[in-house]
């Protein structure tokens, strides 16, 4: 029989080892990509940049200054929640509407 070794990961080595888990400080396209689609579902960068896998804050504004394109994503991002946001406000407030509207004429309230 053999047994099958798993690999420790990077935060399990530093726990052993009695050592901090480094943050990343080098941009990649790929932290960028994975900051902006935490945003989209939903975390906000300070949730984000809580995780120790993620960069700290002012190293992701750092990012944002240097690289055109990680900052052309996340304004792309912060647009397409904002529509969202706003498509979502204006559903409640329709249903809102509807509700009271219901309400009144049930009533026999004069609208108007």
């Amino acid at each position: 029989m053999h047994d099958t070794v798993r690999e420790e990961t990077p935060k399990e080595v530093a726990y052993r080892l009695n050592k901090p888990i480094l943050r990343p400080v080098d941009y990649t396209q790929e932290i960028g990509s994975t900051i902006c689609d935490r945003l989209f579902d939903g975390e906000t960068l300070s949730e984000i940049c809580r995780d120790a896998a993620m960069p700290d804050k002012p190293t992701v504004m750092r990012w944002l200054a240097q690289y055109p394109k990680f900052l052309d994503e996340f304004v792309f991002t912060c647009q397409l929640l904002s529509k969202d946001l706003a498509t979502e406000a204006v559903s409640i407030v329709d249903k809102d509407n509807r509700a009271s509207l219901r309400l009144a004429l049930r009533h026999g309230s004069r609208i108007g």
